[in-house]
């Protein structure tokens, strides 16, 4: 897939999401540039994060009842995986569908969901005649100027308090050196902040903490994230910090500032295509990603149906194989032009690497 970057222009953040804070920290630039372009990606997202929306589009309509039983589950994953795959196909990523195939644990992951379901209906059967609870699922939470806002997943209000849980289809715990130098597993910090931020953000709307935060799993694991009022707030009023002190960058017109490459903030970045630091950076660092720049020379076609580039970098010879010969008129418009590839699969010991599905040339 050959791409040029769209004309774009980088704008003041009028807010920020708690799912969104712990990973701009790092990187307040990579927020900048994905507002800019309207959140929307410069690269396609792996198959996982393709299903991973899918899977919690179904955890929100069994949350909302409009998933109640077998049938109703059947014909929404089944129009969920249709659309999914349609979008893909329109999007040319054709190559990774059915998702089945690109999903390990596919099934798994389904009965894990319609397991979610048949516990969600157990417990309504159990408790119809007692229960003061109310569920609010894709609750909105917002302070008063709207410049942090956010979606919590499902808020569980009854006569003891509130609950306000999260849905992570992935893993939950990161690593963690504990004083004795024990590695202990907690949950990562990303998942903690977020949850915080929605517990002051419902403080600030109704005036009270809720009782209890958590985490919900695929396996349907409640696991609970501890929290102190006072944490909660510290951590609400360094995100208006961050919102304001990025905005004073932006401002200046100081975006260095704000710009962090590594391979940490950057390996992931759906919109390092657009950011002259990562395409600095990456002229000294390009043996730590999946990504390659130079000139290209030459395009060869092989014996098995695949184009190869011959590519110059930095006086030295990269050869890049696996293309498709469909697009072979539009590749070889690409000789004498200096490229950057991303989402390469690299070879080991060498700089020689193969195009993917994911492959994509920006000019």
């Amino acid at each position: 897939m050959i791409q040029k970057l769209s004309i774009h222009k980088i704008k003041n953040l009028n807010r920020i999401s708690p799912s969104q804070y712990h990973s701009a920290i790092s990187c307040p630039y990579k927020l900048v540039l994905a507002n800019s372009f309207g959140y929307q990606p410069l690269l396609p997202l792996n198959a996982n994060a393709h299903f991973g929306s899918i899977i919690h589009k179904m955890i929100e309509l069994i949350s909302k009842g409009v998933i109640n039983d077998e049938q109703t589950f059947s014909e929404s994953w089944i129009d969920l995986i249709s659309k999914k795959e349609e979008e893909l196909k329109e999007k040319g990523l054709a190559s990774i569908t059915p998702l089945k195939y690109f999903i390990s644990d596919f099934a798994l992951k389904k009965n894990q969901i319609k397991n979610i379901l048949q516990k969600r209906q157990e417990k309504i059967n159990r408790s119809s005649k007692t229960s003061s609870s109310k569920f609010y699922p894709e609750k909105r939470l917002e302070n008063s100027e709207k410049s942090i806002t956010g979606i919590a997943d499902l808020i569980i209000e009854n006569d003891s308090g509130t609950t306000i849980l999260d849905f992570k289809t992935g893993k939950i715990y990161s690593d963690a050196i504990d004083e004795s130098g024990i590695t202990e597993k907690v949950v990562k910090r990303e998942y903690e902040v977020q949850l915080k931020l929605y517990a002051h953000l419902y403080f600030l709307m109704n005036g009270k903490y809720p009782k209890a935060l958590f985490i919900v799993t695929l396996s349907n694991d409640f696991i609970e994230v501890e929290f102190e009022n006072s944490d909660c707030e510290k951590i609400y009023s360094e995100a208006l910090n961050f919102l304001a002190t990025t905005n004073s960058f932006i401002t200046k017109d100081d975006m260095k500032s704000i710009a962090n490459p590594s391979i940490e903030n950057c390996k992931y970045c759906s919109f390092r295509p657009a950011c002259s630091y990562y395409s600095s950076w990456l002229t000294t660092n390009f043996e730590a990603v999946n990504d390659l720049f130079g000139t290209i020379e030459k395009v060869n076609q092989f014996s098995n149906d695949t184009l190869g580039f011959e590519l110059q970098m930095q006086g030295k010879k990269v050869l890049i194989n696996g293309l498709s010969t469909e697009k072979k008129k539009d590749y070889k418009s690409l000789i004498g032009k200096k490229v950057i590839l991303y989402n390469l699969k690299k070879t080991k010991q060498s700089l020689n690497a193969t195009a993917t599905n994911f492959t994509v040339i920006y000019e």
